[in-house]
């Protein structure tokens, strides 16, 4: 591999496999699988593991960008490829000149995604300025507020230090649907029970979802809306996501459909009657 990579940097690569495989395929293919990778394949991980999979990914699609460059200029010099026709010359030149800017100009999102992704992992996105709660009581675990990335190491952290909770007291108008998730594997990996004392949406509704038991007090709310983003990547992998979890607590197809077919900028608060045939509440409190 090592022979293979410093062949081609020193322009020693037969010239129409350096053009087509090494200037042309290779680096669309690193595009596309860094692009899937951190838009859709990655969505679901910590801000951290973001941070640390974008770092790496930007850096290899700058190294393939200027590794093809050289390679496809040096291949095309007129002693590696002499009796060449000099305009096919000057023409792979141009193309990997125009990959190589194309791939470097992928890199000027780079820091702004850095920026945020902190943000999120610190809790200083507009999601964590907006203050949460995790607390114990008896038996009982409760998070009250946005569900930022920083509720994920409480709870965490909570559990481990009371190993008697039993009941996860859910209180939150959602926040990120990643935490919500996480939530959910790590109250059903525990079986627990969850309870809705007032009011969760969004995001909180997973990780509602993943109690053994899931109570709610009379005239508390649940509410359902589809997956909101930026890209049509991030929608379908949070999308996917959530019907694994319908999927896993048996709740029907029709209401699924329901859930995905109300606006992220809107929700809808099932009936009481709609969330036990639904399986998403198992018993309602007085």
């Amino acid at each position: 591999m090592s022979n293979f990579i410093f062949r081609n940097w020193r322009g020693e690569s037969p010239f129409w496999l350096s053009f087509i495989a090494w200037t042309i395929i290779l680096p669309l293919l690193t595009f596309l699988i860094v692009t899937l990778w951190l838009t859709q394949w990655s969505m679901q991980d910590t801000p951290v593991s973001r941070m640390i999979q974008g770092t790496v990914g930007f850096l290899l699609i700058g190294a393939v960008s200027i590794w093809q460059l050289v390679g496809m200029w040096r291949a095309s010099a007129p002693d590696r490829s002499g009796g060449r026709w000099w305009m096919t010359r000057w023409f792979a030149r141009a193309v990997s000149v125009i990959v190589g800017t194309i791939g470097l100009l992928l890199l000027t999102p780079f820091s702004s995604g850095m920026v945020s992704l902190y943000q999120e992992a610190t809790d200083q996105d507009w999601i964590g300025q907006q203050g949460h709660t995790v607390s114990v009581d008896d038996t009982n675990l409760q998070i009250n507020g946005y569900l930022a990335w920083g509720v994920l190491g409480e709870v965490s952290r909570a559990l481990a230090d009371n190993p008697g909770i039993q009941t996860v007291v859910l209180n939150s108008p959602g926040g990120h649907v990643g935490v919500g998730t996480r939530l959910y594997d790590e109250i059903r990996s525990r079986g627990l029970d969850t309870y809705a004392e007032e009011m969760c949406a969004s995001a909180c509704t997973l990780a509602f979802l993943g109690g053994t038991h899931r109570y709610v007090r009379v005239g508390a709310r649940l509410g359902f809306h589809a997956v909101g983003g930026e890209g049509a990547n991030s929608i379908g992998a949070g999308t996917n996501k959530i019907r694994s979890l319908f999927q896993e607590v048996e709740v029907p197809e029709t209401f699924v459909q329901r859930v995905f077919a109300t606006p992220s900028d809107s929700a809808w608060y099932p009936s009481r009657k709609e969330l036990l045939g639904a399986n998403i509440v198992t018993d309602v409190i007085d």
